[in-house]
This record gives C-alpha cells, sequence and structure tokens, in this order.
C-alpha cells in the first residue's frame, strides 16, 4: 500500500464529495452558517465589553455638592465620607471649571458660544454648574445602598424639587449586561443547535460515501488494508469539508463585520469597535480549527461504525 501517495486519498476524498455534492454542499452551508454565527457572537461580546469599559458613567455615581459647600475643607470632609462608605472603590473630584470644559468639548459646534468670555465667566459666577464627585462602586449588586448612603450625606445639592441630586445609572448597565447575557445565551443555543446539525449532515454525508464504495472497500480488506488505511479518505472528506467552510465563513464575517460597524457609525452611535485587522488571524485560524474538528468528528463516527459492522 506504500505506492499510493497523499494525492491518491485526496482524489479519493474529492470523489466522495461530488458523488454526494447535495449532501457535501449543504454540510458546507450549515456549517459555515454555524461559524459565522459564533463568530458574530464572540465579535459582539468583545465590542459590548469595550464599550461598557468607555461609559464611565455606567460604572460610576455622580454626587453633585451643594453651592454652599464650595471650600477646601468641606468638600474635603464631603470626599473623605463618601471614602469610607463600604462599597466605594475609588473617588474623583470634578471642579466646577472641568466640568464646563467637558460640556464645551462635547458640543463643539458651539464653541463659539463658550469661547465668549462673559459666557464662561456668567455660568460659573451663577452656579449653574456645580463641583461633583464620580464615585466608582466595588459591586453592582449593592449600588442600591451606596446611592442611598451618598443621598442622605451632608452636601448633596439638590434639584428644584429637594431631590438629593445624586446622578446613578445602574440600571443601565444592570439591562445592558443582562442584555449581553441574553445575546450571548441565545447564540450558544443556535450555535450549538447548527454544530450538532452540521455534524449529523457531515456523518451521513461521509456514510452515503462509504456505502457507495463498500465493494472497494470489502476488496482492500480482503487483501489486506489496515483500517487507517480505509478510513483516511473519508476523514479527509471532513477536513475538506471544514476547511472550505472555514474559509467562507471568514470572507462572510470579514464582509457582515465591516458593513455593520459602518453602519452603526453613520448612526453616530458614539461606540468604539475592534478593528476586524486586529482580529482577523485569530477568527481565521478559531474558524479553519472549529470546521476540520466538526469535519472530523462527524467523518469519524461516520466511518468507525461502518468498520465495525
Amino acid at each position: 500500500m506504500r505506492k499510493y501517495s497523499v494525492i491518491f486519498f485526496i482524489k479519493q476524498s474529492l470523489n466522495g464529495l461530488f458523488m454526494n455534492s447535495i449532501m457535501s454542499i449543504t454540510s458546507i452551508f450549515i456549517l459555515t452558517a454555524c461559524l459565522v454565527l459564533t463568530g458574530c457572537f464572540a465579535l459582539l461580546s468583545f465590542n459590548t465589553n469595550i464599550n461598557l469599559q468607555q461609559l464611565d458613567k455606567l460604572n460610576k455615581i455622580v454626587f453633585f455638592i451643594d453651592k454652599e459647600y464650595e471650600s477646601e475643607e468641606q468638600i474635603e470632609k464631603i470626599k473623605e465620607e463618601i471614602r469610607n462608605l463600604a462599597n466605594v472603590e475609588s473617588i474623583k473630584l470634578v471642579s466646577k471649571e472641568e466640568a464646563l470644559n467637558i460640556v464645551r468639548e462635547k458640543y463643539m459646534e458651539f464653541a463659539d458660544v463658550f469661547e465668549e468670555e462673559d459666557f464662561y465667566n456668567q455660568v460659573l459666577k451663577d452656579n449653574y454648574i456645580e463641583n461633583s464627585i464620580e464615585i466608582e462602586y466595588k459591586n453592582i449588586e449593592d449600588v442600591g445602598t451606596l446611592d442611598y448612603q451618598l443621598r442622605c450625606t451632608e452636601g448633596v445639592a439638590k434639584y428644584n424639587d429637594g431631590t438629593p441630586k445624586v446622578k446613578n445609572q445602574v440600571e443601565i448597565a444592570k439591562f445592558i449586561d443582562n442584555l449581553k447575557n441574553v445575546v450571548m445565551l441565545v447564540l450558544i443555543g443556535f450555535s450549538l443547535i447548527l454544530f450538532v446539525i452540521a455534524v449529523f449532515i457531515i456523518l451521513n454525508t461521509v456514510k452515503l460515501s462509504v456505502h457507495a464504495r463498500k465493494n472497494e472497500i470489502e476488496i482492500m480488506r480482503y487483501i489486506g488494508a489496515t483500517n487507517f488505511f480505509i478510513v483516511f479518505p473519508f476523514l479527509l472528506e471532513g477536513i475538506i469539508i471544514g476547511v472550505i467552510s472555514g474559509l467562507i465563513a471568514y470572507v462572510a464575517q470579514s464582509y457582515i463585520y465591516g458593513s455593520a460597524v459602518n453602519a452603526i457609525i453613520k448612526m453616530n452611535a458614539g461606540l468604539e469597535f475592534i478593528l476586524f485587522s486586529d482580529v482577523s488571524v485569530t477568527v481565521f485560524l478559531g474558524f479553519i480549527f472549529t470546521g476540520v474538528l466538526c469535519g472530523l468528528f462527524g467523518s469519524g463516527i461516520s466511518s468507525r461504525r461502518y468498520l465495525k459492522t
């Protein structure tokens, strides 16, 4: 049997795939869809984490200081009281000058207004913007308690209706986190279902190929061919299906991701995205590896079952 080269095995595998072209194409299509869906989930999860890290206000509470507490001693006392609360990770004082500069940078299209010295000084003089303290918390589950403690802290600014001026966007953070988890579970569920379907179709594709060549296989076994020699072409069929699926999935993923990112950027959503070029090698290798593994699994089960009969 040594006279047969790798090319012989490849020809045998391609022959089996062409003989069952419909099943082969179906296998490639299903496995490609599975890989693309999994890639979408991974990129979505990664970009969600990036934007959660960028949206500072989602993991922080902003405590506004009453205008009557503007001396250094008063502010230091408030900072120390907040710093000693149980769920506080860190605090940062944002002066009203800094806050106004942040607003000015955010609304650059109205830069002319902000550049007017009279307007700038008047805003500070009339206390339209207060000094504030950004509080980063440790545990999102205990934010309710921290929020209540901050509202009861002496020196907190008040809205016109007397409500303590403490901005807490933890509900948005929880919503995004829960949404990410739901999306993750849904995509994982779909991925598992598609993987099972893909393996099942590959299994049947190889099974048909084995059945079509059963007489040839019987002859090879009769003249002393090893199981490896008989099975290897069928394993190659699974590998070829996996590689083709991985390549198609990579091209499709690149196009889908690029189109989605461009569409969101045009909406001026203010979100950040990782460049596909930064993860292209990882995505490519992941698709090829997963596709080959899935193909080997399906073809391996099918060919082993036949050889045992």
